[in-house]
């Protein structure tokens, strides 16, 4: 939590998007303790995954196509590594907008009116459990070494803090390769061409590829949240919003 408030807090200080927005912004404590809660539960995350591979999907298991992967040179491995997860975390985000059901979930995630480093921690447990284990899942079964894991764990940590957070940096060409705040603060917008639109956490040629990729808009949006803003203020309000029965 120190690290990540001294980086993310001066760089978005320095290159700030909205330049009004307030470091101790509205419902900042909330997200707060989304933070402490998420980065609590990881080790168990860690568990409950390792679980479900040994016993779920011991048979997909292949000595040769791990033998393969440890073969590979480190920056292909690292590659490969964050595209097999991509692609799932792709199609399982994919899911959660298009799934009603699976939306009262993720809608968690996006009733945050403001970004900046803080907000992505905004999810709701039960998505946190069922995302990473199906994320890792590949990852375990493909057999990748345990640093190239590591490293991959420390990337993509550090790219979902920056694509939440408040800064406005020029990426140019790179922002039809690889995921930017640019292009993650459009899937959170509410205004209604971003509406199911830029799923990818790292690779934003996944989206242009399959056809979500938010076109043809201004650099960025001018709102963000849940069409209708209708998600309880603090953490355990949030929580329990999935489970009530709707009108």
């Amino acid at each position: 939590l120190l690290g990540s408030t001294l980086i993310f807090i001066v760089i978005e200080k320095l290159v700030p998007h909205r330049k009004d927005q307030k470091i101790l912004r509205s419902e900042w404590r909330g997200d707060l303790n989304h933070f402490f809660v998420n980065h609590l539960i990881i080790g168990f995350v860690l568990l409950v995954t390792n679980h479900f591979v040994h016993y779920g999907f011991g048979w997909a298991v292949s000595s040769t196509v791990q033998g393969y992967i440890e073969q590979t040179p480190f920056i292909v491995q690292l590659f490969l590594i964050i595209l097999v997860a991509d692609l799932m975390q792709y199609w399982v985000h994919r899911a959660y907008h298009e799934v009603p059901l699976l939306w009262r979930f993720h809608g968690v995630h996006h009733s945050a009116k403001e970004m900046d480093w803080l907000a992505g921690s905004r999810q709701h447990i039960l998505e946190i459990l069922v995302t990473r284990s199906l994320v890792l899942t590949p990852i375990f079964v493909l057999g990748f070494s345990q640093q190239i894991i590591s490293l991959y764990v420390i990337i993509v940590g550090l790219q979902a803090v920056f694509n939440h957070a408040n800064v406005r940096v020029k990426f140019g060409w790179l922002k039809y390769f690889m995921v930017t705040p640019q292009f993650h603060h459009w899937h959170h917008a509410s205004d209604k061409a971003a509406i199911d639109r830029n799923y990818a956490a790292h690779f934003s040629f996944l989206d242009y590829v399959f056809g979500t990729a938010v076109k043809g808009q201004k650099e960025w949006p001018q709102a963000y949240g849940v069409v209708g803003d209708y998600m309880p203020v603090g953490m355990l309000k949030q929580q329990v919003y999935p489970f009530k029965r709707t009108k």
